[in-house]
């Protein structure tokens, strides 16, 4: 074999070790967790909540994954959609791995919330989901050990009230230790990847160590009222929806001003920018309309709509908010620079 033949092998062979460490560098990368992985923290095993079984304590499963989920049954969006997650998560794991997880839903809102409703309710979203709850001081020690934040708003003048309450399931590994926090944005296969690999690995002891403070509970400042949101529902899809969209998604192209100066209807959902007005300029924009003189416009439904509606089509839109720009809405939350 000839010089310029051995360089070239020699070459190759390189290039071939070299591109089989970085396929080992990758595959030994560690996983990368989509929740929020928190110096670990063992749960007060003296704590007791109620079922309807009976009395529940959390060593009961301490051969499990528990995710435990905050919230009350009266909640118009937040629980379900975050219980709907789990549900869909739970159905992407293999038979082996599903049996290894606990989902356990803690109403807040005990007054409302019988043992037999919350266990009718935890059950519409997985056969096996424990619904739970508590006297207030039981409950306070439970959230108080985990950090979690709730708060009863005053009643209306018909008894109706909400719950302002922390969107974030807590992961309870099978030591009975807090290790993660998934927020209410993270999607149901990410939990289903993250639960995979928690039951097949668990976290490095490393990245425990190097996790940050837990972090603070997003808590739905916007008080929704159940009852005004199934209601603006219905005023809203007989008078926005041909402009707005049943989805609330707009007309595309509505930033881009028309010839006259008017803009097409824009989108009033989780990608509009009407979360930054207040409630008056809302309420101010629906009752006088926009741009009336114009060919393209929003009327005025002052004549149409009661004060009642129109608080009613608003909580609608508000409900269809992520939480974090209702927070800002509510005068609770502040942009980040």
């Amino acid at each position: 074999m000839d010089t310029k033949h051995k360089r070239l092998f020699i070459g190759l062979g390189i290039c071939l070790l070299l591109f089989a460490m970085i396929i080992s560098m990758i595959l030994n990368q560690p996983y990368q967790y989509h929740g929020f992985i928190v110096p670990p923290v063992q749960h007060d095993n003296h704590v007791f909540l109620r079922t309807e079984e009976g009395p529940m304590n959390l060593t009961k499963y301490h051969n499990r994954y528990v995710l435990l989920y905050f919230g009350y049954t009266y909640c118009p969006d937040v629980c379900p959609t975050s219980l709907a997650k789990l549900k869909i998560a739970l159905s992407e794991l293999s038979e082996a791995d599903r049996s290894k997880v606990q989902v356990i839903f803690v109403s807040v809102d005990p007054d409302r919330d019988t043992l037999e409703k919350i266990n009718e309710y935890a059950k519409v979203f997985g056969t096996d989901f424990i619904g739970a709850t508590g006297t207030r001081t039981e409950i306070d020690l439970v959230t108080e050990s985990l950090g979690v934040k709730y708060k009863i708003n005053p009643p209306d003048e018909n008894g109706n009230y909400s719950v302002d309450h922390s969107a974030y399931t807590y992961v309870i590994d099978p030591n009975g230790y807090l290790v993660m926090v998934w927020s209410h944005e993270i999607l149901a296969e990410e939990i289903a990847e993250d639960l995979t690999h928690l039951i097949e690995t668990g976290i490095p002891v490393d990245q425990q160590l190097l996790a940050g403070p837990t972090p603070t509970s997003i808590i739905c400042s916007l008080t929704l009222i159940p009852e005004f949101v199934n209601n603006g529902q219905g005023l809203y899809e007989h008078n926005c929806a041909q402009c707005h969209g049943v989805d609330l998604g707009g007309i595309p192209g509505w930033r881009t001003p028309l010839a006259d100066g008017s803009h097409l209807a824009p989108p009033l959902g989780i990608s509009s920018v009407i979360w930054q007005k207040t409630e008056t300029e809302l309420i101010e924009v629906i009752k006088e309309g926009k741009n009336v003189e114009k060919p393209i416009h929003m009327p005025a439904f002052e004549s149409t709509l009661s004060d009642e509606e129109i608080y009613s089509i608003l909580q609608y839109i508000y409900s269809k908010w992520s939480i974090n720009q209702q927070n800002y809405f509510a005068g609770s939350l502040t942009p980040t620079p």
